[in-house]
């Protein structure tokens, strides 16, 4: 499969502020498996006098896009070897449905200080061969030790380096056929804050992306529902409806987190936030009955079906049993 890569400089009339690079991939069959695509995003960054508006590039359409990709919820309770762990079982569940890729929202595990290296590869071994396509998103318990489990993340994982500077591995996006995928952290620099650092390289990010729906994932909700209500994204709501409008103003198709150990669906001012809080954790409360469109508590998983502009979320059980789906309204 032949790759093309090119460069897209957006150049005003009398002065220029951003070289975007995108690598892109031509399809030789409708059926072809989905191709995930690493964007490099912003590779310079070239001072100017006045910065220059961002230029956001047209839409591409891909109407024989089809493919499937699980989402793990917090596993902070995973324990190695343990059959019967919720982790263990999701993953024995997931193998049956032949995936795409495998998508995760934070809180792999209790802690990441000493020996947290092992502890990472005790969870990748634990996926078996989900582990070459499965996307790490770090949570509050895997940043223990701030600086030390950053290093232990980005020697463990291998994840794309696409993102702001200082958040290798941490901060990335990809492309699977029609879709974008951004993956954001709400716990460096300040936890429960999408700094803005990230902020800004995620406006540039949006505005070079050329598919069709995106999806973001970080760990701690803008809008809890439960018993993480001013413990997550909503303790700074100038920052939190600083992301949101960006997310409304990029149409972003949906958010996904994890953070509440439950299950949530809600749709906030056009965009859908899912939580998917507790694959191998500890129960939190249910929110109130007109929190959230739809909560479910338990050990669960996700999986989203896409079929071109079609998107359909289905929650599980870790033990195969189907409770929700879901088709999105755009």
């Amino acid at each position: 499969m032949k790759k093309i890569y090119f460069a897209i400089a957006i150049l005003p009339v009398a002065f220029f502020s951003y070289v975007f690079t995108r690598s892109t991939n031509i399809v030789s069959s409708p059926s072809a498996s989905p191709i995930i695509e690493t964007p490099a995003a912003v590779v310079s960054k070239i001072p100017t006098p006045e910065a220059a508006p961002l230029v956001v590039v047209p839409k591409v359409h891909y109407p024989n896009a089809r493919f499937t990709f699980a989402i793990l919820g917090d596993t902070q309770r995973f324990y190695p070897g343990r059959a019967d762990g919720g982790l263990q079982q999701a993953v024995k569940s997931i193998q049956t449905k032949n995936v795409d890729l495998v998508m995760t929202v934070g809180d792999l595990l209790s802690s990441c200080g000493d020996g947290c290296d092992d502890k990472l590869r005790g969870w990748q071994d634990t996926l078996g061969p989900l582990a070459t396509k499965t996307y790490a998103v770090m949570g509050n318990h895997d940043r223990t030790k701030k600086s030390k489990s950053d290093k232990a993340w980005q020697k463990v994982f291998d994840m794309p380096t696409n993102g702001p500077e200082g958040y290798s591995e941490l901060v990335y996006s990809f492309d699977v056929q029609n879709t974008h995928f951004v993956v954001l952290n709400t716990e460096k620099s300040k936890t429960g804050t999408i700094n803005q650092e990230q902020r800004d390289w995620l406006e540039r990010d949006l505005a070079a992306n050329t598919r069709e729906q995106t999806f973001v994932f970080y760990h701690q909700p803008a809008y809890p529902v439960s018993s993480k209500i001013d413990e997550s994204l909503d303790r700074y709501p100038d920052k939190r409806d600083t992301l949101w409008e960006m997310f409304i103003k990029y149409k972003v198709t949906a958010v996904f987190n994890g953070h509440e150990h439950i299950h949530s669906r809600q749709k906030v001012k056009g965009v859908y936030q899912f939580v998917f809080g507790n694959t191998d954790s500890f129960p939190h409360e249910m929110p109130k009955p007109e929190a959230a469109d739809f909560s479910y508590d338990g050990n669960t998983y996700g999986l989203v079906e896409v079929a071109g502009d079609q998107v359909v979320v289905k929650l599980y059980t870790v033990d195969g049993k189907l409770v929700n789906t879901y088709k999105l309204d755009k």
